[in-house]
């Protein structure tokens, strides 16, 4: 079994064990209801509920426990709950009951804070901060050290930082939210306090994180950071077996405060073992003078990792960073595969893929792009900064050129391998003639793709659910992609479309591997 589907059984089992349905639990159910209820109350039935949150908060709470909240009402305040500890078969859970979600608007404070809780599920509330201009100073809901715990179904806006925040412990599933109009972050998922092994060393990580089907959008920059990047959509950081699939992330990152790097629509650093799949990040943005603001990064200490069946598109940034910056550990063994970059660029980066190594960094090395699809009217296939990039393979991919640029490859990449990539240009002639890619890359195709592109600088209404659906960057029938590419080891099966990786080892060039 290779490496992707191995991660994919495990952040599976993780997912259902978070998420198992408490409906089969016993335990006893606390309704709140601002309107009618009482804190003088039991709050055991829907008819003399409790009223506060902060009463709510007070509960000493057993396995199964529900706190119910008044579907359609606004609650002011917070929601807090510490040590409270759920089973695997009778988690704690927070929810609505009745019609609607209810609404939980804590103005400047954050609206759920679970810290040291085990086996809990936070689910169908919308959350609402006083905005990130107006007097927000935290998240919407932070998890602190919450083991086994479940965010589902969950609206979270104007917040200073992140709507949704994990720091720190282990067995996270994030499903269904929809995160916009914060500062920092929509989604963040970081590693905690510092701990001790078995060895007594310190480390510090979130361990065994699943985030999907969800939405990161508006979420602009964060006013009070102002040496740092922000306005991020879903960002994950020390993290050890992590996965984030079937998600979103839409117009962020233009209103960081500060010049330098940048937000990024979904990326993930100082990690190991991280899926990113089968996402659609767009339109994404960074300051007046900042830098980055692309699809996807892999950032400093990424190992063991792939990005596989994303879409990027219209991004300011590269559709693809591969970055590594100083004082960061060791970055390699990654893998990008049936990815496509449409016009992605804009403003920074100029390419699909974008490599970047601070020089006082630790070398990057052993990454693997392969049957990707670039198309690029703002620059370049690919680009690569001064840096160290050593065992960089680029093998089947698809480079194809629709502006007026005059390279495909550029920057230092002498270190990196080229090996049966196709380049093409469609309105810059001189582009089919010799570069110094074509030098290095010896078995090159060097012919029009015959590609289906899309028309215009929108798609139509596109779910990452449906990605696999999208009738662009197929090949037509007499392409010289068809059955051009050489066989990959480790390929994993089937394209960005899900159809099947040729058995006759003939795969075509780029993400499409349809006949």
């Amino acid at each position: 079994m290779n490496k992707s589907l191995l991660l994919l059984v495990f952040i599976s089992c993780v997912f259902h064990t978070a998420c198992k349905d408490s409906s089969l639990t016993t335990g006893s159910y606390y309704y709140v209801d601002p309107v009618n209820g009482n804190d003088s109350n039991t709050g055991r039935s829907s008819e003399k509920p409790l009223q506060s949150l902060v009463k709510a908060g007070a509960l000493s709470l057993q396995p199964g426990d529900r706190i119910l909240l008044k579907g359609g009402q606004t609650f002011r305040g917070s929601l807090e709950l510490i040590g409270q500890h759920g089973t695997e078969t009778a988690p704690i859970v927070v929810s609505s009951f009745g019609e609607g979600r209810a609404i939980i608007e804590s103005a400047d404070s954050a609206a759920i804070i679970a810290e040291n809780c085990s086996f809990l599920t936070c689910r169908n509330l919308v959350l609402k901060g006083s905005g990130r201009l107006s007097g927000s100073q935290t998240d919407g809901i932070l998890f602190r050290n919450v083991r086994h715990g479940w965010i589902d179904s969950l609206e979270a806006s104007g917040y200073l930082y992140s709507g949704i925040h994990v720091r720190g412990g282990s067995n996270i599933a994030i499903t269904h939210a929809y995160a916009h109009d914060n500062g920092f972050s929509g989604i963040y998922a970081e590693s905690g306090e510092p701990e001790y092994g078995t060895d007594g060393k310190k480390f510090k990580t979130l361990k065994n994180v699943y985030l999907g089907y969800s939405v990161a959008e508006n979420n602009p920059g964060c006013p009070v950071i102002t040496d740092n990047h922000s306005g991020n959509g879903i960002l994950i950081a020390g993290v050890v077996n992590g996965m984030i699939e079937y998600c979103e992330a839409m117009e962020n990152g233009w209103a960081m405060p500060r010049e330098g790097n940048g937000p990024v629509g979904i990326w993930a650093f100082m990690s190991d073992s991280i899926t990113i799949q089968h996402c659609y990040s767009h339109h994404n943005k960074t300051s007046e003078r900042g830098k980055d603001g692309g699809g996807f990064d892999f950032d400093g200490g990424i190992k063991n990792s792939i990005l596989q069946y994303n879409l990027s598109a219209f991004n300011e940034g590269a559709g693809y960073g591969i970055f590594q910056y100083a004082g960061a550990t060791e970055w390699s063994g990654n893998i990008a595969r049936y990815n496509i970059s449409y016009n992605d660029g804009s403003k920074n980066s100029h390419a699909g893929f974008f490599m970047w190594c601070d020089p006082a960094a630790q070398p990057m090395k052993n990454f693997r792009a392969y049957n990707n699809t670039i198309v690029s009217s703002y620059g370049l296939g690919a680009n690569f900064e001064p840096g160290a990039y050593a065992d960089f393979f680029f093998e089947n991919n698809i480079f194809l050129i629709t502006g007026k640029t005059d390279r495909f490859v550029d920057g230092n990449y002498t270190l990196a391998v080229f090996i049966h990539n196709l380049y093409w240009s469609l309105y810059h002639a001189d582009l089919q003639q010799q570069q110094p890619i074509f030098k290095d890359d010896r078995e090159s195709v060097i012919a029009d793709p015959e590609m289906i592109l899309p028309e215009g600088n929108r798609f139509a209404t596109i779910k990452p659910e449906s990605l696999h659906t999208i009738p662009w960057f197929h090949l037509s029938s007499g392409s010289p992609g068809i059955k051009a590419g050489i066989t990959v080891a480790d390929h994993a099966g089937f394209d960005f479309w899900n159809n099947p990786i040729p058995a006759d080892g003939k795969p075509n060039l780029g993400a499409w591997q349809g006949n």
